[in-house]
């Protein structure tokens, strides 16, 4: 589930969000992906999947169909009210989304890495640096210290040149 902040996020930029309200006003039947045309396009239809606010559906000849997920908003601000509840202590280093400093004592820094790694990466998928570092960024500031964090703790595999990061389950 995105957090709210991940998903302010990917509607922040203009052309993004162009293309969410197009998906959105298309209604349940959803948009013609044929429609979509260019690199640039792709690339922001790859964000707003990634981050749930749409779904691919269909295939074959019917074509691909876009549908906006509006109910991803609920959920996000269903689980961060419930993640706020725990009174966990990793809790008090968060303020409205965002870790406010990375804690010394390792035990809880594990703690808020494994926060972090499970809200912004899903198991399985296949992260570029800029994606990693884009998501890092909607809830910390020193986007390349917690990247190596995720990395030297063990939450991310990082192939060694750099070009693709996996969310790994085993951690530390």
């Amino acid at each position: 589930m995105p957090h709210p902040t991940q998903l302010v996020s990917s509607l922040a930029a203009p052309e993004r969000l162009a293309l969410y309200a197009r998906i959105v006003t298309a209604g349940p039947e959803g948009l013609d992906a044929a429609e979509l045309q260019g690199a640039r396009a792709a690339k922001r239809l790859a964000r707003l999947v990634r981050d749930g606010l749409v779904r691919e559906e269909g295939s074959g000849a019917g074509g691909v169909r876009l549908v906006a997920v509006t109910e991803v908003f609920a959920a996000a601000m269903r689980s961060h009210r419930d993640e706020n509840r725990t009174g966990e202590p990793v809790d008090a280093l968060f303020r409205q989304g965002r870790l406010t400093t990375m804690p010394a004592r390792r035990e809880l820094r594990l703690a808020v890495l494994e926060r972090i790694s499970g809200r912004l990466f899903a198991p399985g998928k296949e992260y570029t640096e800029k994606e990693v570092n884009a998501a890092i960024r909607t809830c910390f500031d020193d986007y390349s210290a917690m990247r190596r964090y995720l990395v030297e703790e063990g939450f991310l595999d990082r192939e060694d040149d750099g070009s693709v990061y996996r969310p790994t389950r085993s951690h530390g």
